[in-house]
């Protein structure tokens, strides 16, 4: 029998390499290994050991052997005399073979335990990404993921290394094969939370996120008057931010493609916030250090109880992280949307700003000042963050921000001080009462809430380059296609169904439903508009679908009205704002026409409908100079981040505990982007294709090389044909038509073939279409049937998007606002 080398340990063992799993398993690492053989030697590992334990065992038995041989020689001798010369020659012979065999048997030893840490890691890694994939799915409780482990252990591991070992003990398998497996198996042992949570955190993947407390709230008495007095603690959550940035950063590719998108643009288009003057002016003193611009966006969801009494109070306020320069295909991705923090709605209103978010204010500091340090290609870097602005619904951002919360206030705008009955008629900007640090600190002294629109000042002036009045930004979600965009249909559908008469509302319908949106649009539909809404003015639709319903509302009733309606040009006025605000190259002549249409529109709104403009009115005559200072709108509005909510709602339907909701989704957060850290879902290619899609044909070949094209550059030997291929997440293949713009340019294209060049670059064989002229009532291109066969061999560079051309009345046209030269 084998002892264990622990003295508190009473372990017996009959073999070698029990005893090496005993050790591993359970004491390792220990101070010192004596050997088994007890031949007196220490080691300071099990690997030293394990050699020196062969070795012994090794010698042992060639020392029987030895023994064995002498006492036949010293028999032989007795009976046949033999020469001196050739015994010591043979002798020296099997030292010399039994020395050989000593190394070889080390070497193979040391092989043997290599492979086996190898695949023990790459086992465990497996392990842990499969368990990751589970708990970060969004309907999975996290107890359910844990409980699918241990079924698979306790009815499939456990059982396969139960006859793993009995095929060794028969001598099925080899040691080595046995050990291997073995290793590979005891690897899935992330059976509890704790378990996972400490083999994450040795990866450097998991860090705890940390409460912070808010207020303390006495619960209701018992049924004894007597009886002590409870309060209780009232906390909120914030992520371990700096570590996740640390790691964010660190992740494959995501440091260059940051550091290339804080470049400025010197193509004349304003794309991100790094463009805008306010960012410009702020980082004047920082051009020595590596700074990140941040976005913060906050806003509250409900959790799946939204019905009861006490709906309300399981309300959360989530804060959620993104760097707003990012190139537009990865800001999409909403991994690269990082969680910050939770704290329930009802807390965060009854609190005051400061208690509720002091310890994301001191975070954001640190980041700012501080910095972090990442590690990128073994060099050491420091990064510093600057808070970029803060996002949001209007209301949302306006309570973080401490300006008024009603709307109905005579100061209700948080960048200009115009008066809520000025607003109702302003159909231009007014400068010269935009909000400043100095005002802002005057309004603060004056402290009259109904004179300044300012409830308090906020704790965010603290960050060092940071001021609520260099907020300036707007959602185009909110204040266009859940405001402006409803608030204007509801009033020309109106004048066109039951003033003028140009079609009835069963004959909209029916043009909404057959009309051809595309594949990028077909699931935004807005639903049957019914006869009793409309006649009291009221469309209910998402964001989505009005987008939808605005883009292509030329194409569906234009050819119903006649041309020069004043409302029809209304309409079409809304159609040129959507196409701009919705642009993320966005040039600088595009914005003083974005200036006069909206007075435009805002003018003949009065006008037509006599009607008084609304709060998200007047957030539109302030998008022009938002443009200029904080770069293209749509890189700040907050489609995404609300998709981002759909992950803890998500969660919450499935998990039952009420108590502390906020903890519960902050863990199921951590564990979502240790597994997107773990397989790099951060930054992809702009293009994408499989091998499997790659093909070879003769008569494409052919075919090929019978076009009208120039194929002088290319070597038609070495061509494949591609049946699809993935750009910024939209499949192109045969029959696809896209655009490509460039500046002030669009060429429309439909693919005739896809090939890849001797260099694997991608090749697309066109049709380009031909555009007769642009048709301003229908705000369209109506383009030619004829076309010209030509090579696209840009495709990876290029803006391109993907269009769909729409048959009006036996004409083909494209539903694009007239900015560009085709």
């Amino acid at each position: 029998m084998i002892n264990c080398p622990s003295a508190d340990c009473p372990w017996k063992g009959i073999s070698i390499e029990q005893y090496y799993r005993h050790v591993q398993r359970m004491h390792e690492p220990l101070n010192g290994y004596m050997c088994i053989e007890k031949c007196g030697r220490l080691f300071t590992s099990i690997t030293s050991l394990r050699k020196h334990t062969l070795s012994c065992r090794e010698k042992y038995n060639s020392n029987i052997e030895c023994n064995t041989e002498r006492t036949i020689n010293h028999f032989e001798q007795l009976h046949e005399p033999c020469h001196p010369a050739e015994i010591h020659v043979e002798n020296e012979i099997n030292s010399r073979e039994k020395d050989n065999e000593e190394i070889n048997i080390e070497n193979k030893c040391v092989v043997v335990s290599d492979t086996v840490k190898l695949v023990a890691v790459e086992a465990k890694q497996l392990s842990t990404n499969m368990t990751l994939k589970w708990l970060s799915e969004n309907g999975l409780a996290r107890k359910v993921a844990f409980e699918i482990n241990r079924d698979i252990k306790q009815n499939i591991v456990d059982p396969l290394s139960s006859v793993i070992h009995d095929l060794q003990l028969k001598g099925a398998m080899t040691n080595e094969c046995e050990q291997m497996l073995t290793t590979m198996l005891e690897s899935f042992d992330c059976t509890s939370e704790y378990k996972c949570i400490q083999q994450l955190k040795r990866d450097g993947l998991y860090e705890d996120p940390t409460y912070f407390h808010v207020n303390e709230e006495q619960m209701s008495l018992s049924a004894d008057p007597l009886s002590e007095r409870i309060f209780e603690q009232i906390h909120g959550v914030l992520m371990p931010v700096k570590f996740m940035l640390r790691t964010y950063l660190q992740t494959e590719g995501v440091f260059n493609t940051v550091i290339n998108s804080l470049k400025l643009s010197n193509d004349g288009l304003i794309r991100s916030l790094i463009d805008g003057s306010i960012w410009q002016e702020r980082t004047r003193e920082m051009c020595c250090r590596t700074v990140i611009p941040i976005n913060i966006y906050f806003d509250d969801f409900t959790t799946s109880d939204t019905s009861s009494c006490h709906s309300k109070s399981t309300s959360i306020c989530a804060v959620y992280l993104n760097i707003p320069s990012m190139p537009a295909y990865l800001q999409g991705k909403l991994s690269n949307i990082l969680t910050v923090g939770f704290i329930k709605s009802q807390d965060r209103k009854k609190m005051n700003n400061d208690k509720t978010l002091h310890r994301l204010i001191e975070l954001l500091i640190e980041l700012e000042t501080k910095g972090i340090t990442v590690s990128i290609d073994g060099e050491e870097r420091r990064v510093f963050f600057v808070l970029g602005f803060i996002v949001g619904d209007n209301l949302g951002v306006n309570g973080i921000l401490d300006y008024v919360e009603s709307f109905r206030a005579n100061f209700f705008c948080r960048v200009c001080k115009r008066r809520r009955i000025q607003t109702e008629t302003d159909a231009k900007e007014h400068s010269e009462v935009f909000r400043s640090p100095m005002s802002y600190d005057h309004d603060v002294r004056l402290g009259i809430v109904s004179e300044t629109g300012i409830k308090a000042s906020s704790p965010f002036n603290k960050i060092p380059s940071y001021h609520v009045t260099h907020n300036f930004v707007f959602d185009i979600m909110h204040d266009i296609f859940e405001g402006v965009g409803i608030y204007d249909l509801q009033h020309m559908l109106y004048y066109f169904v039951y003033i003028r008469k140009y079609f009835s509302v069963s004959d909209f319908n029916e043009r909404k439903n057959n009309f051809v949106y595309g594949n990028q649009n077909s699931d935004n539909i807005i639903h049957d508009i019914q006869d009793h809404h409309l006649k009291m003015k009221r469309i209910k639709c998402t964001a989505n679908e009005m987008k939808t319903l605005i883009i292509f509302l030329p194409l569906i009733i234009g050819p119903l009205i006649p041309e020069n309606d004043e409302v029809w040009q209304l309409a079409c006025s809304l159609v040129k704002i959507v196409h701009i605000v919705l642009l993320r190259d966005v040039p600088y002549e595009l914005v003083k026409e974005l200036r006069s249409v909206i007075e435009f529109h805002h003018t003949q709104y009065v006008k037509l409908f006599q009607d008084s403009l609304k709060p998200k009115h007047h957030n539109l005559v302030h998008y022009p100079t938002a443009i200029l200072k904080g770069g293209a709108l749509r890189q700040h509005w907050c489609m995404r981040f609300e998709a981002k909510h759909r992950e803890p709602k998500a969660y919450c339907k499935v998990n039952s505990n009420r108590i502390n909701m906020c903890s519960s989704i902050a863990v199921k957060s951590n564990f979502k982007f240790a597994y997107n850290c773990m397989n790099k879902n951060f930054v992809f290619p702009k293009i994408q294709y499989d091998e499997t899609q790659i093909y070879l044909n003769q008569c494409r070949t052919l075919y090929l090389k019978n076009s009208n094209c120039n194929l002088n550059n290319i070597d038609m030997e070495a061509v494949k044909f591609l049946k699809s291929f993935v750009k910024c997440e939209t499949v192109y293949n045969r029959g696809s038509i896209f655009n490509v713009v460039s500046k002030a340019t669009v060429n429309i294209y439909k693919i005739l073939e896809i090939f890849l060049n001797n260099n694997n670059a991608i090749l697309l064989l066109c049709e380009q279409f031909e555009v007769v002229k642009f048709n301003t009532h229908l705000q369209s291109f109506e383009l030619n049937a004829k076309t010209t066969t030509v090579i696209v061999d840009n495709i990876e560079n290029c803006e391109s998007q993907q269009i769909n051309l729409h048959d009006v009345n036996n004409t083909m046209y494209l539903r694009l606002c007239n900015y560009y030269k085709v």
